[in-house]
């Protein structure tokens, strides 16, 4: 044994590799001597030759908000206003309901927000943001048409009101649906 270190010991990194390589033909002694030289040795530092540089000034086609991407991000921003706009028409006779709805259309307007901005930053966490954002954008317009078929069964007079917040909400989930 010890003359298989000794002998593995003397030999080249290289070497070592090619014989690793093959090392299901060794015997057990050897293969053991084998891998305590290999992880005795520290491993090699990768270096690149002086004729090889990236130029400065490469960039990827891929890189950055182009294209579908800038387009869902102009959607983003665009309906952080709207948001707004419907936590705001919710406040005349306001029930404890409408004020949970008016906070959900706020908190989404904040979302919208902040995926708009990772996505422009190209944050880590973008995806996950979008995955949350479509996910709760579909959540808000499915309880836009529960609350539209709520109101067409207790009040047919406001058959008209309910048929547009249903059709809306099946609209909102509709484009939520698309972009996921």
């Amino acid at each position: 044994m010890a003359t298989l270190e000794q002998r593995y010991r003397n030999m080249s990194a290289s070497q070592l590799a090619q014989l690793a390589a093959d090392e299901d033909n060794l015997v057990p002694e050897a293969r053991e001597a084998l891998r305590a030289e290999i992880a005795r040795r520290p491993p090699p530092i990768a270096r690149r030759p002086a004729s090889v540089e990236e130029p400065v000034s490469a960039k990827d086609s891929l890189d950055g908000v182009g294209g579908w991407l800038a387009w869902y991000c102009l959607k983003l921003f665009g309906r952080i206003s709207l948001q707004i706009h419907l936590a705001v028409s919710l406040r005349g006779g306001i029930t404890s309901i409408m004020l949970a709805f008016a906070i959900l259309c706020l908190g989404i307007a904040a979302w919208d927000l902040a995926t708009g901005i990772s996505v422009m930053l190209r944050a880590r966490a973008a995806l996950r943001m979008i995955f949350i954002q479509l996910t709760a954008g579909a959540f808000q317009g499915a309880i836009i048409v529960i609350d539209g078929i709520a109101l067409l069964a207790s009040s047919p007079s406001t058959a008209k009101l309910a048929v547009a917040l249903i059709t809306e909400g099946l609209l909102i989930v509709a484009d939520y649906g698309i972009w996921f």
